[in-house]
């Protein structure tokens, strides 16, 4: 018997355990998708009108939790990048579904590559975080989103400002 307690939070969202058979009973239609891709659109909307220097994490969130949930049922990739053909982005060789996201949502004349791949970093990081522990407050303790980008780059094995 395999002993789950204590396995991170990344552990429950892509262990082939955890899939049901069903998977593929309901179908996410390109509408579901434009709806999903609304609401993140909609919290980047949100946290740009905002004057609380904090709002960003509730666009991430929104990001955050739309991949997820992706990643629970094994089709972040394919998502991300049919997200990416429905907004007519062209994608990257090497587009990964944070990112993706953030193209597909947040405005490019406010998110260079450099802050994209900077929030991906940080929100890949976050799949550690206990699932009852909000994303904010698990970026915060860690340093915050500069500092949990840098700490994925760590486990990565890459150095700082060799991105």
């Amino acid at each position: 018997m395999t002993k789950l307690d204590g396995m991170h939070s990344y552990f429950w969202l892509v262990s082939p355990r955890m899939k049901t058979s069903g998977q593929d009973d309901i179908p996410y239609t390109d509408e579901a998708l434009k709806q999903d891709l609304m609401r993140v659109r909609n919290a980047w909307e949100d946290a740009q009108g905002s004057r609380d220097r904090d709002a960003i994490y509730g666009y991430l969130t929104a990001v955050f939790e739309l991949v997820a949930w992706w990643m629970v049922e094994n089709r972040a990739l394919e998502r991300a990048q049919k997200a990416l053909r429905l907004r007519h982005i062209t994608p990257f060789d090497h587009d990964e579904p944070f990112a993706a996201i953030i193209r597909c949502t947040a405005d490019p004349a406010k998110v260079d590559k450099r802050t994209r791949s900077k929030w991906s970093r940080a929100l890949r990081y976050a799949l550690y975080k206990v699932a009852s522990e909000p994303l904010e407050g698990f970026m915060k303790r860690k340093g915050g989103i500069n500092e949990c980008a840098a700490r994925l780059a760590r486990c990565l094995g890459r150095k700082r400002g060799s991105f």
